[in-house]
């Protein structure tokens, strides 16, 4: 399964786009729903037109929780930059592109939110600021596209978009050995274990799989 990454500044829509998208809130905590504003990663799925699925990675666009931006973005395949139409390009929405450009994340999409906000000449303009961000970086030449998680508007051309850009890139290659690599731990003072979250990579499973740690190599 491929996974896509957000990626953008603060309250441009994120999270609203991927519940749009998929019908799945990824604001999970409590506190993000009272402040209205991710915090941690959140996680959902997405059908594809082709009947395949991807993940998706949403992560927080505050300067202050850009360490949990990173590991979200560390195995992804693809990359999805939000930049909210009324605002255009944002301190973090240069931040998490430079993230991504040193990632070397050379698949993604730009998706303009909040287009039903703003008039045609002004959203031109935005789409040209972002032409002129996304150059000499991995994203360069990128689509852009505006989307609407108001109206709904452009959201079935974004899916279409998302399949497309996925078929032209290669293949994830399975090398048979799948791989968890830890990036978080999760634990609490009542707790018995720890919860070590992160993407899985390198490798297809099936429901009903073993998976052990490796064994050291001799």
């Amino acid at each position: 399964m491929y996974v896509i990454g957000t990626a953008g500044h603060v309250d441009h829509g994120k999270s609203t786009l991927v519940e749009k998208l998929t019908g799945i809130d990824p604001d999970r905590l409590r506190e993000e729903k009272e402040r209205g504003m991710t915090i941690d990663l959140g996680f959902a799925w997405l059908p594809l037109p082709d009947g395949n699925e991807v993940s998706i990675v949403d992560v927080p666009g505050h300067e202050r929780f850009v360490n949990n931006m990173l590991a979200g973005v560390g195995g992804i395949d693809m990359a999805l930059l939000v930049v909210a139409a009324d605002e255009s390009v944002m301190p973090q929405t240069r931040e998490h592109l430079a993230i991504l450009d040193l990632l070397q994340v050379k698949r993604g999409l730009v998706a303009v939110t909040k287009r039903d906000l703003v008039e045609d000449d002004w959203l031109d303009l935005v789409s040209v600021e972002i032409e002129d961000l996304l150059e000499g970086t991995t994203l360069e030449g990128t689509p852009v596209m505006p989307v609407s998680g108001t109206t709904g508007e452009g959201l079935p051309e974004l899916i279409a978009a998302i399949q497309q850009r996925l078929d032209e890139g290669e293949p994830r290659k399975d090398l048979g050995r799948p791989r968890l690599p830890i990036d978080r731990a999760l634990a609490s003072a009542k707790a018995r274990s720890s919860i070590y979250p992160s993407p899985a990579s390198r490798s297809a499973t099936d429901a009903g799989s073993t998976i052990g740690p490796s064994q050291p190599r001799s």
